[in-house]
């Protein structure tokens, strides 16, 4: 009888690994899907890391119980590795090396508002920017009145940038601007620009691009964090559709706008380009998979661990993005400015040197 129950017991946890390792190759394959047909199944993406933690809680599981079942978990990582790669990349530090293209890209929520004023009435947002030593800098989120935009782009000016800004996004770069324009993709208030850029002889496009946004309310946001407290409770788990809601009519939207700048990038094959900004969703998405067809992810490539750039309380995850060609660019010491902490985002820095 023990004999039978530890078989039954050994094929039931069996059938259970089976079933996380179906949902976490099913979070990755709805990358695959267009949202506008689709526009709810792209939601278990961001599942990705629960079912990853479960799989791997099965490898010391069966290290544990059933070590010649270990092979289960382990094919299920083995099959996803790419997008775990994505994820959660683990790399070795290595120094910038001189000469680099320093990059980064930060939605500073109105430059931080009241959170970021000086003692001596300046921004402290600004203040980062300019001493960053930066050589392009993608804000999104910019929002500021005409006498800010006079001081914010007279104190880069005299630190050697160029500007070239509409509505709330902006990019401040050392480089020349050849040309710059608005980007016209389907939104409902985000936008971006690309920029072609001089980089020593070579023409550059750098795009800023603020993805559309999911427009969750305060309450909305708090009714979300108060469902996962209690997730036993029927009222609060009522509070999740808004969620999903928002979720599924945003992603349209951004999968359009990827769409969008896919075609333009395919459309300039001859300048290399570099792709900042808000994207609003994570590296397991439709957006970043199509982006990432043509270019290299700089935090994969070269940061380390989940580095969570939002950082409002229930909503830990990585939606802001450095990608570049990876034929042109090698990328090194890719890091999330946590100290840097007032806005609801944290600005993402990178190094690129040039192949």
């Amino acid at each position: 009888m023990i004999k039978g129950l530890k078989k039954f017991s050994v094929n039931m946890f069996t059938g259970a690994n089976a079933a996380v390792i179906v949902l976490l190759w099913a979070s990755c394959g709805v990358t695959y899907l267009h949202p506008s047909a689709f526009p709810t199944a792209g939601l278990l993406g961001l599942c990705f890391p629960a079912f990853l933690v479960l799989d791997i809680a099965f490898i010391v599981f069966w290290l544990v119980f059933k070590v010649r079942r270990v092979w289960l978990p382990l094919l299920g990582l083995a099959l996803c590795w790419s997008f775990i790669r994505d994820y959660v990349p683990v790399n070795f530090p290595s120094p910038s090396p001189k000469g680099t293209l320093n990059i980064i890209t930060y939605n500073t929520h109105g430059y931080g508002q009241e959170l970021a004023k000086e003692e001596d009435g300046s921004n402290a947002v600004m203040n980062y920017l300019a001493r960053s030593g930066a050589d392009i800098i993608c804000l999104q989120e910019a929002t500021m009145n005409k006498t800010k935009r006079e001081a914010y782009t007279s104190q880069m000016k005299d630190k050697g940038y160029n500007y070239f800004g509409e509505k709330d996004e902006i990019i401040y770069t050392r480089l020349p601007i050849i040309k710059a324009d608005t980007l016209s993709f389907p939104n409902r208030g985000n936008g971006g620009m690309a920029a072609w850029l001089k980089y020593g002889q070579d023409t550059i496009i750098v795009v800023n691009y603020h993805f559309e946004s999911d427009k969750m309310t305060p309450e909305v946001k708090s009714a979300y964090r108060e469902a996962l407290k209690n997730p036993d409770d029927d009222s609060a788990r009522k509070d999740i559709t808004p969620v999903i809601q928002l979720l599924s009519k945003a992603a349209p939207y951004r999968a359009e706008q990827a769409d969008g700048i896919y075609a333009l990038l395919e459309a300039n094959p001859q300048y290399p380009a570099i792709v900042c900004g808000d994207f609003n969703d994570t590296p397991i998405s439709y957006s970043h998979r199509v982006l990432t067809k043509k270019l290299k992810s700089a935090f994969r490539e070269s940061g380390n661990g989940v580095g969570f750039t939002y950082q409002e309380r229930g909503f830990p995850i990585r939606i802001d993005h450095i990608l570049y060609e990876d034929s042109v660019w090698r990328s090194f010491g890719t890091r999330v400015e946590k100290k840097i902490d007032y806005s609801d985002h944290y600005p993402v820095v990178t190094h690129l040197m040039k192949r």
